[in-house]
């Protein structure tokens, strides 16, 4: 069972990023654009597998957690060396100075020789090759950056289109982030009941906590509290609707009543049940009363609950579902974040920290959900491709998003002033710094997955 459900992962996670990586792939080929690898999995690289009539080199790696796409000169090729002051180069006065025959020296002080200078001099001239990315106008390269956009709009659209059309169920119920988004497939709690999935039924249920006083007086678990608790005198109002009864309505009855015998009416087993239960003060100024034990709704799920459309109506609940759903994971982010740097509680930064997983606990997730129904695991496929396309708009150096902005300003500035504001040396260097602390990051994330893994 533990190969299948790898194998699975391994699968869904590949599927995703390689439909993610083909956007680049397609607009890069489509501007003219030299692809130089399509790299199944992450380096080391295992084995060349073939090279297409357009020279893109196909590759097998090691590390089972993506694919990557490697264009000519996303950077453009620089080198370590100084002039006779000892002041690095820069391409453009490096390529003057070597055709005028000057020294050029390496990071040791030594000269450097004509044969090796003539290999940076074609290391140049690539540079402003045709096929080059960083040659092509401003709107090319922000289109070949931002294909994945489409593609996994795409893709998750798909996948909700059809399964809209076919059937689907509710993955499971939002109890954790307020919105008012029209959620199909993470309903909150007032959608649920609003919709049938959740079915409340009439009462309430008990459940004491250890050794309290509502287990010293013989309440039990799953007990079902038929009306709201009454003192022995028939003084006190009888509920017309039994069933009306909430939790807020308990609650307040009972810390309004230390000291005071209240008749809780108790269903086990088909049996009535009358039990006399004082409530104890809860404490401070001994004015609010409490019997320690858990209540809530009698809900049941509706497991006969799905979704089925017609194609129209299909296409209509994708679309909106796909937006909604991108608005929610930005949603959660923001919420994420200003807990773990701006929380209320410590408590609220480790309950922060816990929500942080990825992949290694939705990997274990899935192993899980394959003892349930396949289209479980297909939505899960489509959610995920709306996070990777949300984490890739995050304005971070490293992702996509920033490189899209970076070309942007970079080309307007160009466009007006003549020359750019960042070099791309600056540029290399800043996402260089970023990929550690994502990589880093990541094995943050994976330690915390693990751990959680093993706890449990």
């Amino acid at each position: 069972m533990i190969i299948l459900w790898i194998i699975t992962s391994i699968i869904l996670f590949s599927i995703i990023v390689i439909i993610h990586e083909w956007g680049h792939f397609a607009a890069a080929k489509k501007f003219w654009v030299r692809v130089e690898e399509f790299g199944l999995w992450i380096p080391p690289r295992a084995k060349k597998l073939f090279t297409d009539k357009k020279w893109t080199l196909f590759t097998l790696n090691w590390l089972p957690i993506g694919w990557f796409v490697k264009l000519t000169w996303e950077m453009p090729n620089t080198f370590l060396v100084y002039d006779e002051k000892k002041e690095l180069y820069n391409n453009e006065d490096l390529e003057k100075d070597i055709l005028s025959k000057k020294d050029i020296y390496d990071s040791r002080w030594d000269i450097i020789d004509e044969k090796d200078l003539k290999e940076i001099l074609e290391k140049l001239k690539e540079n402003k090759a045709d096929y080059n990315l960083m040659n092509k106008a401003s709107w090319q390269q922000a289109i070949i950056i931002l294909a994945w956009v489409f593609m996994n709009f795409l893709l998750a659209a798909f996948i909700f289109s059809i399964l809209f059309f076919i059937w689907i169920k509710p993955l499971w119920i939002n109890t954790k982030i307020e919105t008012n988004l029209d959620l199909k497939l993470i309903p909150t709690y007032e959608q649920s009941i609003k919709s049938w999935l959740l079915i409340k039924k009439e009462w309430l249920i008990l459940n004491p906590v250890e050794w309290s006083l509502a287990e010293k007086s013989w309440i039990k678990p799953w007990d079902i509290l038929l009306k709201a608790p009454y003192p022995p005198s028939s003084s006190f109002p009888p509920r017309e609707k039994e069933n009306n009864i909430n939790t807020t309505d308990i609650i307040n009855i009972i810390s309004d009543n230390p000291w005071k015998e209240l008749i809780f009416e108790i269903k086990r087993n088909n049996t009535l049940i009358n039990i006399p239960i004082i409530p104890s003060p809860s404490g401070v100024g001994l004015e609010r009363g409490q019997i320690w034990a858990y209540i809530w709704e009698n809900i049941k799920l509706n497991n006969e609950f799905e979704y089925k459309y017609w194609i129209i109506d299909s296409i209509k609940y994708w679309s909106l579902e796909t937006y909604n759903q991108t608005l929610l994971t930005f949603k959660w982010l923001w919420i994420l974040i200003r807990k773990i740097f701006n929380p209320e509680t410590p408590k609220e930064r480790t309950e922060a920290l816990e929500q942080v997983s990825w992949p290694i606990w939705i990997v274990d997730f899935i192993s899980h959900s394959l003892e349930g129904w396949i289209i479980f695991l297909v939505v899960i496929w489509a959610i995920i491709s709306i996070n990777l396309w949300v984490f890739n708009l995050l304005p971070i150096p490293a992702l996509d998003w920033w490189r899209f902005i970076f070309i942007t300003v970079n080309g307007l500035i160009k466009k007006i002033f003549g020359k750019k504001i960042i070099s791309e040396r600056t540029e290399w260097y800043i996402h260089v710094w970023f990929f550690i602390v994502l990589i880093a990051l990541s094995l943050l994330i994976a330690y915390n997955d693990i751990s959680k893994i093993i706890i449990r």
